[in-house]
């Protein structure tokens, strides 16, 4: 099967973890587990001129992610100061007025992308009105055919429901996480149980599915008839979960692509996301006894 053309688009950061820093970013990780998987994969951010630019510049030549949409800037790079609790789970200070702020839409990246099998966004990188004006133009440049993911990964403050409306209404799955279900009901106003509102929010954006983590109890796929796959997250020693989520989400997204029913698909992504829970940080070579 030839290989699928992925991309994903946003924020590329140096993770500041206790451990020392990690280069890392949503639509990266996505991007790097996707290439691990099988995928050419490209990853549209930008990074600064400065001398964590260059050391990410030469870091990411060896991740085996198409860096040639990385777009450079006199802004500084993006760096995000992590903290770990107890059990391994991150919280994000994530610096403003950086590259990424300032992605631009490029002619060579919307060639690329109407080329594209998935694309993977999420709603961090659109903090800016210049980067958000123009992930959304470069969405919109991708075929009928491109499988469009909306990871929403609120952070912080960084999304309120015009970019979630927006993004919405261009995806055709959205990967949301246990913690962002409230503030996303808010926003849109479901009521009822879990699977009533993902109901209502998969006929209200015309979406096809949605995974829904529920960081160490399970996941779920939703489609409009409501849940159609539950797998329990398998009992491992974590080292941290940074990178799982993207992990889980390019994992579903080549499964499927590569004709894979959702369960099938949903099966792998928990495997893979268990993996990669028992390593330090996000970009790790996945063990070839899973890909």
């Amino acid at each position: 099967m030839e290989d699928k053309t992925i991309i994903g688009i946003g924020e590329i950061v140096w993770d500041m973890l206790p451990a020392g820093k990690q280069l890392g970013g949503a639509p990266l990780n996505f991007a790097y587990f996707a290439k691990e998987l099988g995928a050419k994969s490209y990853a549209i951010s930008a990074i600064g001129n400065d001398e964590l630019g260059q050391e990410a510049f030469q870091k990411l030549r060896g991740t085996g992610v198409d860096m040639s949409m990385l777009q450079r800037n006199h802004f500084p790079t993006g760096r995000v100061l992590i903290t770990i609790d107890s059990e391994g789970v991150p919280s994000y200070d994530i610096i403003e007025n950086v590259a990424w702020d300032q992605i631009e839409c490029l002619s060579g990246g919307l060639g690329l992308l109407n080329q594209a099998d998935a694309i993977c966004w999420g709603s961090l990188a659109q903090r800016s009105e210049t980067s958000k004006k123009n992930i959304l133009r470069m969405l919109d440049a991708a075929p009928e055919s491109c499988l469009k993911v909306f990871d929403i990964n609120i952070r912080q403050h960084y999304c309120d429901k015009d970019i979630a409306e927006q993004s919405l209404a261009r995806a055709g799955v959205l990967k949301l996480n246990d913690q962002e279900l409230l503030p996303v009901s808010e926003m849109f106003a479901l009521t009822g149980d879990e699977e009533r509102k993902m109901v209502s929010l998969i006929k209200m954006f015309d979406l096809k599915e949605i995974v829904y983590t529920q960081g160490a109890l399970c996941s779920d796929v939703y489609d409009s008839s409501g849940l159609c796959s539950r797998v329990m997250t398998p009992k491992v020693k974590v080292a941290d979960t940074v990178g799982a989520g993207d992990s889980f989400t390019a994992a579903y997204v080549i499964s499927r692509l590569n004709g894979l029913d959702v369960r099938s698909s949903h099966e792998k992504a928990v495997e893979v996301s268990a993996f990669v829970c028992t390593q330090n940080g996000a970009i790790n070579p996945l063990p070839q006894k899973i890909i």
